[in-house]
Formats: C-alpha cells, sequence, structure tokens
C-alpha cells in the first residue's frame, strides 16, 4: 500500500510560503520606487512674490516736485521785473514772465554764437584779421553819439577776431561787435535774417535781433529765452573763454579793458556771461555759476531782465543764484540690504531677497529716477548668491545694484519628500 503523500493532501501549505514571500517582495520593490520617485523629482522652484515699489515711486514723485516747486518760488519772488533760471544739464527753464522784453547787450552773446557757426574760432586763437574801414568808423562814431560804448581807432587798423570778440564781450563794445558781425554775417539785413533762422533751430521763439549791439531798442527775447541763450554761449567753449575773462590787455592806446558783469569777480563759482543796459530795457544781466548741489556738480543760469540799476540787477540775480541751492533734492535709489522680494520654498521657509549695493541721485526740477528690478530663478544655495539685478537710471548716470539671498535656501530632506507627496509630485 502506498502512503499518501501529506503535501499533496494539503497543497496550501506547499504554496504558502511562496505567496507571502512574492506580496512581501512586491511590497518591498513597490516601497523603493516610491522612495525613489520621491528622491529623485525635481521640485517645484520657490516662489518669488516682489515687494511693493507704491512707497518708493511716491517718494521719487514727491523729489521731482518739490524740487520744481522750489524753482518756480524762487522766480516768482523776484518782483521788480522778469526773472528766470535754469541748470545746464536741463532743458527746463523757469520764468515768472514770458513777454519778450528789450535785452540791449546781451544781443551781443546771439551775434557771436550766429558768427562763430559761420566762422569757427578756436580757444587762444587769434583767427582772421579785420581791416578798420571808413564805413566801421562813422558806425563808431554813431555809437558814441548815441552814448554807446566804443573805442575809436585808425582807419586802416589791423584787428584781430580774438581782439574784436574780447572788446565786444568784455566792455561791451558796440563798434566792434557791429564790425564782427559785418564780416562773418553782413549788414543788418542778413544778421536779423541769419538771426532768425538760428532762433528757429534752437526753439527761441521770443528771439528778434534788429541789429548785432543791443543799440536797437526791438531786439528782445524773453527771460526764459536769455537763460537758454545763456546755455548756449557757455557750452561753446571760445565764448566762455572771454566771458570768463576779468580783464584784458588791447593796443592803439585802449589799454585794460574790464568785464561789465558784476558778479563774475564778486560771487564765488561765477563763470559768466553778460550785462545789457539801455533806456527802454533797463539793467539786465545773464549770469553762470559753478555749484554743489548736494554733492552733484551743476553750473546755474538766472537771467533778471528790467531792474532799475546795476546794484539791484546783482542783488537780484545772487538772491535767485542762492535760491536754487534749495531746488536739489537728494534721492536715496536703493538702500543697502533693501528687501526686493522673497523667495517660498516649497516647503514654506522665507528667504529675503535683497541689495548687496546702494545707489543715490541728485534731481534738479524737471528730472526724473527710475529703477527696474530683473530676478533669475531662485535655487537652493548658499547665502549671498546673485539672484538678479537692480538697475537704476538718472540723471547723475546709470547703475546696476545685485540682488542676493538673504540666507541659504536648503533643499528639503528625504523624510520631508516621503512624507509629503501631494507637494513632491504636484496633486491638488
Amino acid at each position: 500500500m502506498t502512503t499518501p503523500d501529506p503535501a499533496a493532501s494539503h497543497p496550501s501549505r506547499r504554496r504558502g510560503p511562496w505567496i507571502v514571500g512574492g506580496v512581501t517582495v512586491a511590497l518591498l520593490l513597490g516601497a523603493g520606487g516610491y522612495t525613489a520617485a520621491c528622491a529623485m523629482t525635481p521640485l517645484a522652484a520657490p516662489r518669488v512674490t516682489g515687494a511693493d515699489q507704491t512707497e518708493w515711486n511716491e517718494m521719487t514723485a514727491a523729489a521731482a516736485t518739490a524740487a520744481t516747486e522750489t524753482a518756480q518760488a524762487a522766480v516768482d519772488a523776484q518782483t521788480g521785473g522778469a526773472a528766470a533760471i535754469g541748470w545746464q544739464d536741463s532743458d527746463e527753464v523757469w520764468s515768472n514772465d514770458p513777454a519778450p522784453r528789450p535785452i540791449a547787450s546781451i544781443s551781443k552773446l546771439v551775434t557771436v554764437l550766429v558768427g562763430l557757426e559761420r566762422v569757427p574760432l578756436e580757444p587762444g586763437a587769434d583767427g582772421a584779421v579785420h581791416v578798420w574801414s571808413g564805413e566801421d568808423a562813422a558806425r563808431q562814431a554813431g555809437y558814441i553819439a548815441q552814448d554807446g560804448v566804443a573805442f575809436p581807432i585808425p582807419i586802416g587798423t589791423e584787428v584781430s577776431t580774438r581782439q574784436m570778440l574780447t572788446l565786444a564781450l568784455l566792455p561791451s563794445a558796440n563798434d566792434f561787435a557791429a564790425a564782427y558781425a559785418t564780416m562773418t554775417i553782413g549788414d543788418d539785413a542778413a544778421f536779423s535774417a541769419a538771426v532768425s533762422e538760428w532762433a528757429d533751430r534752437h526753439g527761441l521763439d521770443s528771439l528778434f535781433l534788429a541789429e548785432p549791439t543791443g543799440m536797437d531798442e526791438a531786439n528782445v527775447a524773453s527771460a526764459a529765452d536769455v537763460v537758454r541763450i545763456g546755455r548756449l554761449a557757455l557750452a561753446n567753449p571760445t565764448i566762455a573763454e572771454f566771458t570768463g575773462m576779468h580783464s584784458a590787455d588791447l593796443p592803439w592806446g585802449i589799454g585794460t579793458v574790464k568785464n561789465t558783469n558784476p558778479l563774475l569777480t564778486k560771487l564765488p563759482g561765477v563763470v559768466g556771461l553778460k550785462t545789457g543796459r539801455s533806456s527802454s530795457a533797463g539793467f539786465n544781466l545773464v549770469t553762470a555759476q559753478e555749484s554743489d548741489a548736494a554733492g552733484r556738480p551743476v553750473i546755474k543760469f538766472t537771467a533778471v531782465l528790467g531792474r532799475d540799476s546795476g546794484p539791484d540787477r546783482a542783488y537780484a540775480s545772487s538772491a535767485l543764484l542762492t535760491a536754487m541751492d534749495g531746488a536739489a533734492q537728494p534721492l536715496q535709489l536703493v538702500h543697502p540690504q533693501e528687501v526686493i522680494a522673497t523667495a517660498t520654498t516649497i516647503d514654506g521657509e522665507q528667504i529675503e531677497l535683497v541689495t548687496d549695493g546702494s545707489a543715490s541721485t541728485v534731481l534738479l526740477p524737471g528730472e526724473a529716477a527710475s529703477r527696474d528690478v530683473a530676478l533669475d530663478p531662485v535655487t537652493p544655495g548658499t547665502a549671498g548668491q546673485r539672484v538678479g539685478v537692480v538697475t537704476v537710471m538718472s540723471p547723475t548716470g546709470d547703475a546696476e545694484v545685485p540682488v542676493v539671498t538673504a540666507a541659504a535656501i536648503v533643499a528639503p530632506d528625504l523624510w520631508w519628500r516621503l512624507t509629503h507627496p501631494a507637494l513632491v509630485f504636484g496633486w491638488d
């Protein structure tokens, strides 16, 4: 008799261990796959939210407004005649009276500006020679008869361009200004037409000159346009050389001539420009002064027209120049360690993104500043890693300030990944 096999009678007892083992292996393999998936799945990049720039924009606007209001208040306070102010670095001009007024010998600045366009003269050069003619002598006698400034010289005298400009711009000699205009431009009709064309090109809508000296009361411009003429004159190195000259020695028995600008030797930083005076025009003065505006080197321009006396025009000009200093507005464009944005990691850590440096400027009336923030994708790394830049644009120059992380950005560990599958795999 054959003995029965116990395993055959109870088949489950043979397969049971294999089934349990298979399930265990499957579970182990599944857990390993989940762990590997959690470990290897790329995590979402930190979410970056920008700081509120409203406060900075309001601060910038407030500085610009304050500068403009100060400038306008300065000229509005000048009630004794027309006045205007401006800066070399700005196109804007502020005035209390837009009406054209007689400008007298300030006309000579325009005469030389137009003449130098036709026949350039390098600073320090003597230039072409003009032979004093009978026509020059006749004009000279006419100016003397009208109590105009003139320096008689013999017919046939050779006069260099430099000598003519020295006499025209320092003691304001009418005879030499007229001779220079005739030599470079032509007669009064040609001169007036040339000035009109030049004024159109430079946007000087109020300017009209009938002749080159200012003896004719038809020579007019607004105070604002006189400031603009002053800018153009000082920007010309040849004219700037003469208008900043205190005195000069001339031949033909003339001797030493002095600059008629009363502020040139009396007020620090004054570098020009020109006086004007006549019975109708009153006492006029356009002045340029180098100055420090809250640490920013600037050149200020003032024009006063129709003053009652020489001292009055000097005082009014000085008062305007002083008042202009208060218009400059220091502005911090980027503060050190300024929070530009915040990076929030997938596990909820918040790291501030801050500026690694600073930037500032000084605003003059009519100017503005701006800044732009550009951030790169933020990734795990040590504190201080560069993640962007703040680009600032201002009248004193553009600059870039780096943006860095204020603390280290650390990637979540494996345990966090295993216990936060919804965040790891992006499940909703």
